[in-house]
């Protein structure tokens, strides 16, 4: 098997890159693999296994679209707009507690000199 041709099998199983990507395994073991077994043996299934699955999922999440429409059909917008109403009260009267102005306390303090002495 030349290298041409694992180029060729990649090529076709994309998967196999993200194996190497996530460091599941390297380029070299697989080529070793192709090398040994070729591509129609069962060595691939796991590897093909995964890329199946993933391909359901992705079919799966192509309805995500209409189950969030589902999702937002079933939601009771008087109780959302009730909620925001109370969080909105809620951070008036944090608003009434924080003081408005900034206040001077010590407006004509000094700090006293670091080498003075002072006598008792």
């Amino acid at each position: 098997m030349s290298k041409l041709e694992f180029k060729e099998f990649v090529r076709k199983n994309p998967n196999l890159i993200n194996y190497v990507d996530k460091g599941e395994t390297s380029w070299q073991k697989l080529y070793e693999l192709y090398d040994l077994y070729g591509e129609d043996n069962e060595v691939w299934q796991k590897y093909k296994v995964k890329e199946e699955t993933k391909k359901n999922i992705d079919n799966n999440q192509s309805g995500g679209f209409k189950d969030l429409l589902n999702l937002v059909k079933g939601v009771d917008l008087t109780a959302v707009q009730k909620g925001l109403n109370s969080l909105d009260k809620a951070i008036e009267a944090f608003k009434g507690l924080a003081p408005t102005g900034v206040s001077k306390v010590a407006s004509d303090y000094e700090p006293r000199p670091t080498y003075k002495y002072f006598e008792d």
